[in-house]
């Protein structure tokens, strides 16, 4: 072992180091819960010599009211190896499968990190795992693993973001052992005939990231993981200076025989009008859907599910300026049940590595159930971020 870290430390002493750090101070106002200042921040080290690179992310939060909103995380540590036509990982990494605005039903790999944001999709924990790619002019094929699943932490009753109407134990339960490995295999392929198009497919044999909710000895919920197949589709066309986009998936279900099969479906395009008034504008549209293929097995069972016969609508304005000014808002829209979440953000910098930035938040919901304490709920908060 001492031989290993002296022969380490050697090797990172030749590296190139690359540095990148981002932290926020900010405030958030809540309807129904305390106020809270939060510092929050990540800091990324990438280490680079003729062997290897290394890729370190620590992320951190503080709360002054919010206990369990009080961390400090190694997100992400992996080693790759980069050869003509092949890539090597190996570590703990996040992944970004998906290619919607809204939501990415086909985003498996890594579970979402809900004590930093349950409404943010880019809050992700990493996994730990290994990959291989094989790159073919510009197609490429991926096989990767990952070693075990992460127990979901969510933070306490008191808090804003607490998901549930009765207790919770940060207790993971699963169909097979914990460290039964998840595996896939990823195909990617590029097609630049009469329209562009860009195209995964995904075979993948493990633990879904899709979990349910269930009540233990306590009395309290517990979280359940069960093994599947999984097929994924995404894709997006650019067709006259439209994308259309589409993320499918089929589920079945090989460990849990209370369990329904499942599809989901979501389809979206985006355009984009340039130079308008000086501003470029986006305008997003998206349609999510689950399928359940045995009615009278187990259905709407994890809180993700908000994303079921849900329409989203989004625009984005850049102010093409000095101070990279950006405004974005959208509404998310459930037909059945006239649920709504709309958000809205405004970030501008205003000197050298300083960002203002503020986001409000209102949540419109009045079916709660066991998996949901959302209710009639909204957010502000404004905050500074300073990137080194």
């Amino acid at each position: 072992m001492i031989r290993f870290i002296l022969s380490l430390l050697t090797a990172l002493s030749l590296e190139a180091i690359e540095h990148t750090s981002n932290i926020s101070l900010k405030y958030n106002s809540y309807n129904h819960y305390s106020n809270e200042i939060i510092i929050q921040g990540d800091t990324k080290l990438q280490l680079q010599n003729d062997i290897f690179t290394t890729a370190i992310t620590l992320e951190y939060l503080y709360s002054d009211e919010y206990k369990e909103r009080r961390y400090i995380i190694l997100n992400e540590l992996y080693f790759s190896k980069a050869y003509e036509d092949y890539d090597l990982i190996f570590g703990k990494t996040i992944k970004y499968w998906g290619e919607l605005e809204g939501f990415n039903i086909a985003d498996i790999y890594n579970q979402k990190n809900y004590l930093l944001d349950p409404f943010n999709k880019g809050a992700k924990l990493g996994s730990l795992g290994f990959n291989i790619t094989r790159y073919i002019d510009e197609d490429s094929i991926e096989f990767g693993l990952k070693f075990y699943e992460e127990n979901l932490k969510y933070p306490s009753q008191n808090s804003p973001y607490y998901p549930f109407l009765i207790g919770y134990d940060n207790e993971l339960q699963l169909s097979n052992s914990l460290y039964l490995p998840s595996v896939y295999l990823a195909y990617s392929f590029i097609t630049e005939d009469s329209f562009d198009s860009e195209t995964k497919i995904i075979l993948y044999h493990g633990y879904d990231n899709k979990r349910y909710f269930k009540l233990n000895n306590k009395g309290n919920l517990s979280q359940y993981a069960y093994r599947i197949n999984k097929l994924l589709v995404l894709s997006n066309i650019i067709y006259n200076d439209t994308i259309f986009k589409y993320e499918l998936s089929y589920t079945d279900v090989i460990s849990d025989k209370k369990m329904s099969d499942y599809a989901q479906i979501s389809l979206g395009l985006e355009k984009t009008l340039y130079d308008l008034a000086g501003t470029n504008i986006s305008f997003y549209l998206e349609y999510y859907k689950y399928l359940y293929m045995q009615k009278n097995m187990i259905q709407n069972v994890d809180i993700s599910e908000i994303y079921d016969n849900d329409i989203f609508l989004a625009f984005r304005v850049d102010f093409q300026d000095t101070e990279d000014s950006e405004l974005k808002s959208g509404i998310l829209y459930d037909l059945g049940k006239s649920e709504r979440v709309f958000k809205i953000e405004i970030k501008s910098r205003i000197i050298d590595n300083f960002v203002l930035n503020s986001e409000y938040l209102q949540i419109i919901s009045k079916d709660n159930t066991l998996l949901s304490n959302i209710g009639d709920s909204s957010r502000f908060n404004v905050g500074i971020t300073y990137t080194f």
